[in-house]
């Protein structure tokens, strides 16, 4: 799926912890705010997690924080199921194999568009 290091990395990291902030992820991986927003917003837009909106008490509460009377929202991510995550994996594998046997079935065709000289013929 062309996920970087620091990608593969989070979402392993939320394949074993539901619902994490920003914040958290940001502290685990010592990164900027800006560069784990980035990470979370790919692997969200390539579906491999999901964000939802999560009150702060609820999240507090959740997490064992002791801070009481905390208002707002924030967004919690998690890994989709482990079988969905290998399936995706799977279909992006089988559709680049299938591209892979067409490059090799046409390759001669390659070959046909070159004159001797390297010009490419029209």
């Amino acid at each position: 799926m062309g996920l970087n290091e620091l990608e593969s990395n989070v979402l392993s990291y939320l394949l074993k912890h539901v619902h994490t902030g920003t914040s958290e992820i940001k502290k685990i991986f010592q990164m900027d705010r800006s560069s784990i927003q980035r990470v979370l917003q790919n692997l969200t837009e390539i579906n491999l997690i999901k964000r939802e909106s999560m009150s702060l008490k609820a999240y507090e509460e959740m997490k064992g924080f002791t801070h009481s009377n905390r208002r707002g929202y924030l967004y919690v991510y998690s890994a989709r199921d482990l079988g969905f995550i290998k399936a995706q994996f799977k279909t992006l594998l089988d559709k680049w194999y299938g591209s892979m046997l067409n490059y090799i079935e046409h390759l001669d065709s390659l070959f046909d568009c070159f004159e001797t000289d390297g010009e490419l013929c029209f």
